[in-house]
């Protein structure tokens, strides 16, 4: 399953090649100067609407891209140091971190990716710290918990250090940061609920599993979720909180099903909680029982979508987070917060950069796996 998971971040890294007329091209251009022809930069054909919905605006993000692109035209990058810090090494950010490599070669810039393991809060702590130690001149990053890290985040912007918010915003009260780049989450909550709803158009009890309950996405989903099943009769019975472990993810999945005999339904919030609920509900023989909910595409969310174990996975676009966390900090460095909050504001989506969400299902699989078997014979 591991290659399904290079074909997908393959097919990420094509996609930031798609360009609209008058794009300019990558590494070479910023120091020489001249703009490249169109016919010069890698081009893919989109995913058709089902599977790559509208709602991930990527004529708007690409749009973005190459705004900030142009502006950086002929400007010296010396000097800028730019940092991905995730909440967590799970899969879900192979193509962050492509996205962040992509950027970077375009840029002519060093790429840099961390993040703790197992989600451990500390271990992010002191990864920011030692980047307000060490010279960086812009971090983005995924936050476990603004509340406990909001000081350390103002002190590292209080040293000149740009920060931004991927995957999971971060509130004002808790930390400044310059912009929120990824997934509406409270939206993709509420396509988790939905999909839940046409999974159980009868209602039953259901489980809700995730990484955290400190990090704004998670709580952002669960409150969309929570929104969406208003009016059903549905039941949220337990949430129950694995702290970043995927083994404890996977025991959480067979205790709610042990412990709950009339489980209709549960809803994985991070990345590796919809195949934990997956692997338990077929190792029960609870498939068409229990109807799994996943979020993003892990090797075992596809396995599950294929063996009928989930239903329907809700999708993001993590490449996007890494690419453009890359381009808006370093222009941050160059141009200044000011003219690069000019460049970016007609680019968000109710005062964030939207990398939107999408609805993945068996139905649509194949068109999926279609295009990733063109992205990879190429």
């Amino acid at each position: 399953m591991q290659s399904r998971v290079k074909l997908h971040a393959r097919r990420s890294k094509v996609l930031a090649g798609i360009a609209a007329a008058g794009t300019l091209a990558a590494t070479a251009v910023l120091a020489a100067g001249p703009a490249a022809t169109a016919s010069s930069v890698p081009t893919a054909k989109l995913l058709p609407p089902t599977v790559h919905p509208p709602t991930f605006q990527d004529a708007k993000l690409f749009g973005l891209r190459n705004a900030l692109y142009k502006a950086l035209q002929g400007k010296s990058l010396k000097g800028v140091d730019t940092w991905m810090v995730v909440n967590i090494l799970a899969t879900y950010w192979v193509a962050g971190k492509q996205g962040d490599l992509e950027a970077s070669k375009e840029l002519g810039l060093t790429p840099h990716f961390e993040g703790p393991p197992q989600g451990q809060l500390s271990t992010q702590v002191s990864e920011y710290d030692t980047l307000s130690a060490t010279g960086a001149t812009g971090i983005f990053t995924s936050v476990i918990d603004p509340v406990s890290e909001g000081a350390i985040l103002n002190k590292a912007e209080a040293k000149g250090i740009d920060v931004v918010a991927i995957d999971s915003p971060v509130p004002p009260n808790d930390a400044k940061t310059f912009v929120y780049i990824g997934t509406p989450n409270i939206t993709a909550g509420q396509a988790a609920g939905e999909a839940m709803r046409k999974a159980l158009p009868h209602g039953g009890e259901v489980a809700i599993l995730t990484g955290s309950l400190t990090a704004t996405n998670a709580l952002q989903r669960i409150q969309g979720f929570k929104e969406a099943l208003k009016g059903s009769n549905i039941k949220i019975v337990t949430v129950q909180n694995d702290a970043g472990s995927a083994a404890t993810a996977a025991t959480n999945a067979d205790t709610v099903i042990a412990s709950n005999p009339k489980l209709a339904g549960i809803w994985g919030v991070y990345s590796y909680d919809g195949p934990a609920a997956a692997v338990a509900v077929k190792a029960k023989g609870d498939i068409g029982k229990i109807k799994v909910i996943s979020d993003d595409t892990e090797p075992g969310t596809i396995t599950g979508l294929e063996n009928g174990s989930v239903v329907a996975s809700i999708v993001q676009q993590p490449y996007m987070q890494g690419y453009l966390g890359v381009y808006v900090t370093a222009a941050m460095k160059v141009l200044g917060q000011a003219e690069t909050a000019k460049i970016v504001k007609p680019y968000e989506t109710d005062g964030f950069i939207s990398t939107g969400v999408g609805t993945l299902t068996k139905a649509n699989l194949p068109a999926d796996n279609a295009y990733n078997r063109t992205i990879g014979a190429g």
